[in-house]
């Protein structure tokens, strides 16, 4: 079995999911949230690697497996561990399978779409993961149905690399990291999910843009 770059990052990319729901089980909330961000890196260094290299057999299937268990499994086991309410475990299956399903819906999707259809499960897995840091078990809960119904919805987003995504994320990093050196944890927390508010509007913006045009 050869593994090229791109499968690596994948594994890294699973390996800290996991961690991440090892660390939740320990009460290491921050240091969870962290790892799912360094899975989201690693998530989109593979696909970088992989549009600039040869195209590996098992990358596809690694990205997506991996993406399941940071994205998916890793931030509903997060939010299950740290609430412990008996009727998060309903709202928590519901998110994983929305993301099993929506991940499946994009291994089949034709190559030449410039959009995803329904939220991507990266994007999915950061807000739930850092909506967590707000300890707030409604909201939580709030977030987790509206993540799972966008996921399986049929909504245009735009893919990372849209000229549209990259200046939000960018600006979003450093005002995070701003965030977390003035006022701590929870002001960045709250910088981020504003932040990824704006990606989650995007397709309504755009349909009211293409309505004017």
């Amino acid at each position: 079995m050869r593994l090229r770059a791109q499968d690596l990052l994948s594994l890294l990319n699973a390996i800290s999911g996991f961690s991440a729901m090892i660390s939740a089980h320990l009460e290491l909330r921050g240091l969870s949230v962290l790892l799912i961000i360094a899975a989201a890196l690693f998530d989109g260094a593979d696909g970088i690697v992989a549009r600039r290299s040869e195209q590996s057999e098992l990358g596809p299937h690694l990205d997506s497996l991996a993406d399941l268990v940071s994205f998916g499994v890793a931030p509903a086991a997060m939010a299950f561990f740290m609430h412990s309410e008996p009727y998060l475990l309903i709202l928590c299956s519901l998110y994983v399978l929305c993301g099993m399903l929506r991940l499946a819906r994009y291994n089949i999707s034709p190559p030449e779409w410039t959009h995803f259809e329904g939220l991507p499960i990266t994007a999915a897995g950061i807000i739930l993961g850092v909506s967590l840091l707000l300890d707030s078990l409604i909201f939580t809960s709030g977030v987790m149905i509206l993540l799972s119904a966008l996921m399986v919805s049929t909504l245009p987003y735009p893919k990372l690399r849209d000229r549209r995504v990259a200046p939000v994320c960018l600006m979003s990093g450093a005002a995070a990291l701003f965030a977390l050196h003035l006022s701590g944890v929870k002001a960045s927390a709250i910088v981020i999910l504003i932040s990824m508010a704006v990606y989650l509007m995007m397709p309504v913006v755009g349909s009211c843009t293409l309505r004017e045009r």
